[in-house]
C-alpha cells in the first residue's frame, strides 16, 4: 500500500460525503482510514454502510481531539506516504502524484497543496479547479512555505513520523499541534513546503469553530515549548535562519525565561484582585 489517508470525521455528513466522492475520483491506490470521534448524527450509519476493500474505520465513543485521532489512525496506517485530510475538502486532479514529487527532490516532511477558501476566494466547490488554473500564478512548482502547509490536506512519510514522532496529544482538541510537529520536523533538518501547481478546496472550520475557546490554551503551550517558533513565519523559508534559531535556542535559555515571566505575570494579576479586594 503506497498511501494512507488518515480523517477525522465528527458530525457533518453533508461533506463527509462530499470528501469520499471527491477523494475516490482524484485518487489511486491508496486505503482510507476514517476516524469518528463519538458523531451524533446519521453519520454512524453511514459509515457502516460504505463497502470499500481499502477503507478501515475507527469509532470513537466521544470527541478524542484532532491529535489523538489522527494517532489512532497512524498506528494502524500500512502506507509509506500518510496523508492527513479533513473530511470538509475536495481535491484536485493528480494531487497526490504533484506533492510525492516534492518528497523524490527534497528532503521534505510534510508537503500540502495551495489552499483554496471559499471564505477569501471569489469560487465555489462546482468551479475551484477551473478558478485555480484560471487565476493562480506561480514561478516555481513548489517552494518551501512554513504557514501555507496546512493540515486540513498534507502529505508526510512513515519514515519522517518515526524520525519525529506522532502528535502531541496535549493540544486538546485542536489548535496548534500542527506547528508542533512541522517544527520538529524544522529542528531534525527536514523541509516544510507548498505545491504551488495544484489546490485543494476547503469548506472551513466546520468542526473546529467550536474549538475556539482552546485556541489560546494551545498557543501558550506552544510558545512555551517553542519560543523561537514565532520566527518561522517571518523567515520560513530560509534554511539558513532556522539553523541559526536552533542554535541559538541551545545556548540561551529563552524558555526558562518564558516560563518564569509567565510565573511572574501570574502573580502579578493575583496582586491586582488582591489590592482590589483591600
Amino acid at each position: 500500500m503506497k498511501l494512507s489517508i488518515i480523517t477525522l470525521i465528527y458530525n457533518h455528513l453533508k461533506y463527509t460525503k462530499k470528501f469520499i466522492e471527491s477523494l475516490y475520483k482524484y485518487t489511486s491506490d491508496f486505503e482510507l482510514i476514517i476516524v469518528d470521534n463519538g458523531s451524533t448524527d446519521e453519520t454512524v450509519e453511514y459509515l457502516k454502510s460504505l463497502n470499500y476493500d481499502n477503507l478501515k474505520i475507527i469509532f470513537n465513543t466521544e470527541n478524542l481531539g484532532f491529535s489523538k485521532g489522527n494517532n489512532q489512525g497512524i498506528e494502524i496506517a500500512q502506507g509509506e506516504y500518510i496523508g492527513f485530510l479533513n473530511n470538509d475538502i475536495l481535491l484536485y486532479p493528480n494531487w497526490f502524484e504533484e506533492c510525492e514529487k516534492v518528497f523524490q527532490k527534497e528532503n521534505a516532511a510534510f508537503v500540502s497543496p495551495r489552499h483554496i477558501n471559499p471564505h477569501f476566494d471569489n469560487t465555489n466547490e462546482n468551479n475551484y479547479i477551473e478558478f485555480f488554473k484560471k487565476n493562480f500564478k506561480y514561478n516555481s512548482q513548489y517552494e518551501k512555505n512554513f504557514d501555507e502547509c496546512v493540515f486540513s490536506c498534507v502529505l508526510t512519510k512513515r519514515s519522517v513520523i518515526n524520525n519525529i514522532g506522532i502528535f502531541d496529544e496535549n493540544y486538546s482538541p485542536a489548535f496548534f499541534e500542527d506547528n508542533d510537529i512541522k517544527y520538529r520536523a524544522i529542528l531534525k533538518g527536514y523541509g516544510i513546503y507548498v505545491v504551488n501547481n495544484i489546490c485543494f478546496y476547503h469548506f472551513g472550520s466546520i468542526t473546529s469553530i467550536n474549538f475556539d475557546q482552546k485556541l489560546e490554551k494551545n498557543r501558550q503551550f506552544y510558545y512555551s515549548k517553542y519560543p523561537f517558533a514565532e520566527y518561522l513565519s517571518v523567515s520560513g523559508r530560509d534554511r539558513d535562519t532556522y539553523k541559526r534559531i536552533v542554535e541559538d535556542f541551545r545556548r540561551f535559555p529563552l524558555k526558562q525565561i518564558y516560563n518564569i515571566y509567565i510565573i511572574i505575570r501570574k502573580i502579578k494579576n493575583r496582586l491586582k484582585k488582591w489590592s482590589k479586594h483591600c
